[in-house]
């Protein structure tokens, strides 16, 4: 390759930049504020966000009970384990998250999953309670968590 060659493809690197539509990124991580992210739904676009950026929220009474009871389901049907063809904690993270005003998307989003995972915890242990040494995925019988009421912690 000579230099005259690989000086066109400099300028032909330099010429493609110009007419693409993606940002330039100044820190090379990171659009800038006024970048609108076409690919999500308003409000909903996390690109540089970091973990200690999200907020609890308060949400809707009847939608954070919604998503207690789906994780006891789901935990009862797959003994723990998430159906991969199947997906209601995400169905109804997407469902309230286009019902709240749009700055709060994300963090009403995150205050579900939290629900969500903090749900999870605790039915776990009540069922380690139950059957010590159990693990996600090992079956158990499943009418122990007839007896499991939400919001009281097993653990003392």
């Amino acid at each position: 390759m000579t230099i005259n060659n690989i000086a066109r493809l400099i300028a032909n690197v330099d010429k493609y930049k110009r007419q693409s539509t993606i940002p330039q990124l100044s820190n090379g991580c990171t659009p800038p504020s006024s970048y609108v992210n076409p690919y999500c739904p308003a409000g909903m676009d996390i690109t540089g966000m970091k973990e200690s950026d999200y907020k609890i929220i308060p949400v809707d009474k009847q939608v954070a009970q919604r998503m207690k009871d789906i994780t006891l389901e789901e935990i009862k049907q797959g003994y723990g384990m998430s159906d991969p063809n199947n997906d209601p904690i995400s169905d109804l993270i997407k469902t309230y998250d286009m019902q709240v005003p749009v700055k709060d998307r994300i963090n009403a989003g995150w205050t579900l999953e939290k629900i969500h995972q903090k749900e999870v915890c605790k039915i776990f242990d009540f069922i380690r309670s139950r059957v010590p040494n159990w693990q996600a995925g090992q079956p158990f019988d499943r009418r122990i968590l007839d007896d499991y009421k939400q919001g009281i912690d097993t653990t003392a």
